[in-house]
C-alpha cells in the first residue's frame, strides 16, 4: 500500500517537472525570438516613441534653446 502512494507521488512530481520544463522551454523560445528580431526596440520606436514625442512637444517651454 505504501509503495503505491510513493509511486503516485513520484509520478505527480515527474508530471509537474515535465510541465514546468515545457513552460520554461516555451518562455525561452519566445524571449529568444524577441531578442533575435529586436522586437522590443521596434515596439519602442514605432509605438511608444510617437506618444512620448506628442507629449513632450505639447509642453510649454520657459526657455528657448
Amino acid at each position: 500500500m505504501k509503495a503505491k502512494t510513493v509511486c503516485k507521488a513520484l509520478r505527480l512530481i515527474g508530471s509537474l517537472l515535465g510541465k514546468l520544463c515545457l513552460v520554461a522551454l516555451i518562455f525561452f523560445v519566445v524571449t529568444f525570438g524577441i531578442y533575435i528580431t529586436n522586437a522590443e526596440n521596434k515596439l519602442i520606436y514605432y509605438v511608444i516613441r510617437p506618444f512620448l514625442n506628442k507629449h513632450y512637444d505639447s509642453q510649454v517651454r520657459d526657455r528657448k534653446i
